[in-house]
Order: structure tokens, then C-alpha cells, then sequence
């Protein structure tokens, strides 16, 4: 597996991703130089990958950066060219038989996925986070640690919900909406507004 990021996040899907028993092969990123997964080293910049797809086709690739919008921003850059993008799932966590997740996303350790709910491509569960019944999550989401969903609850394309946030049954979380840490998400998010605390209601 060939990591697209070398940040915190992205030492943290190695590690998910290892003890799920993929080989690391290495990380590419703009920025950092040295090593920061041990036993897999830093191969290029992010620009690098098709050349190194060319070299090695059967390396499935995973984006680890945990910016919504930067994560999709690389994606689409290498639309034009095939990709094996894979689906990280911590030993950890539990992912229902009649649950999907779609390539490109990370559901890490001791996160939940209950009945019928469907994760969308390059979505991020994070650490703990419960997914309860029949919840959708967008493409390019990101679930918090902590974060509870009651069933039913839709978060759409590249929302963010903050850490240990909950939200009750049947609610939606629009479209790069965002829900501040330990918000109680009781009524619909619109699309792109950012809402905090206990219940959450919209920043000025």
C-alpha cells in the first residue's frame, strides 16, 4: 500500500493499515523528508505517483489526509489515470455484513458500523466513532473520534463532524457543513454552515 500524505493522520492509517495486514510500501508527500512510519520511508512527492505506478501497478493506494478538501483535491488531480485505491479497516473495528464501504476510506480502530449503513468513497471514521442503522455517509466525509450517529443519519459530501459530537436519528448534515467538537446535533445542518454546542445551532 502506497500512503498519499505523511502527517499524523497518515501514520495513524499506517499503523490501522499494517495491523490489518497490508504491507506499507511508503508515503508520498510535498512536505515531509524524513521517515515517519517505521519501516517505510518517504518516495516522493505526491506529483510522483504516476510515475511510480508505472513502476509498480499493483500497489493499491490510499489518500491519508485528514483535510476534506485536500483529500479530494488529490483524488481528482489523478482522475485520469487507473488507481487501485484502498479500503482500510482496523482489526479493531466492526463493519456489519450488510454495511458497505466504498474504496478510498478508512474506518480505523474501534469504530462502528451498524446495519445497512453505507460509507462513501475516501470517507474517514476515526478512532471510536459509532455509525448506528441505516446511516449514509457522503464521499469524502470525516467522522470524528467520539462521534456518535444515531440511525438513519445522513452526512453529506465532505462534511466534517467534530470530535465526540452526537447526533440524533433521521438527521441531515449537509454538504461541507461542518459540526463542532461535543456539538448535540438535534435538527438538520444546511449545507456549509458550521454549528456548535449543546444543541447546536449556527455560528455567527
Amino acid at each position: 500500500m502506497l500512503l498519499l500524505g505523511a502527517g499524523g493522520h497518515g501514520r495513524a492509517v499506517a499503523d490501522a493499515a499494517s495491523a490489518a495486514g497490508w504491507h506499507i510500501a511508503g508515503f508520498l508527500d510535498d512536505h515531509a523528508t524524513e521517515a515517519p512510519w517505521t519501516g517505510a520511508s518517504i518516495l516522493g512527492a505526491i506529483d510522483t505517483l504516476p510515475t511510480i505506478l508505472q513502476a509498480h501497478p499493483e500497489w493499491s493506494v490510499i489518500v491519508t489526509l485528514g483535510d476534506n478538501r485536500e483529500r479530494r483535491s488529490v483524488v481528482e488531480r489523478f482522475a485520469g489515470i487507473p488507481i487501485r485505491f484502498a479500503t482500510v479497516l482496523a482489526p479493531s473495528a466492526y463493519v456489519s455484513p450488510t454495511a458497505s464501504v466504498e474504496p478510498g476510506s478508512i474506518v480505523m480502530h474501534h469504530a462502528v458500523v451498524h446495519a445497512g449503513s453505507r460509507i462513501g468513497p475516501h470517507a474517514i471514521l476515526n478512532t471510536g466513532a459509532t455509525i448506528d442503522h441505516d446511516c449514509e455517509i457522503g464521499e469524502y466525509g470525516h467522522i470524528s473520534p467520539g462521534v456518535h450517529l444515531a440511525g438513519t443519519v445522513k452526512v453529506e459530501r465532505e462534511a466534517h463532524v467534530g470530535i465526540g459530537a452526537s447526533v440524533i436519528p433521521g438527521v441531515r448534515i449537509g454538504a461541507r457543513a461542518v459540526v463542532g467538537a461535543g456539538a448535540a446535533v438535534i435538527s438538520d445542518v444546511p449545507a456549509g454552515v458550521t454549528v456548535v454546542g449543546v444543541p447546536a445551532r449556527p455560528t455567527r
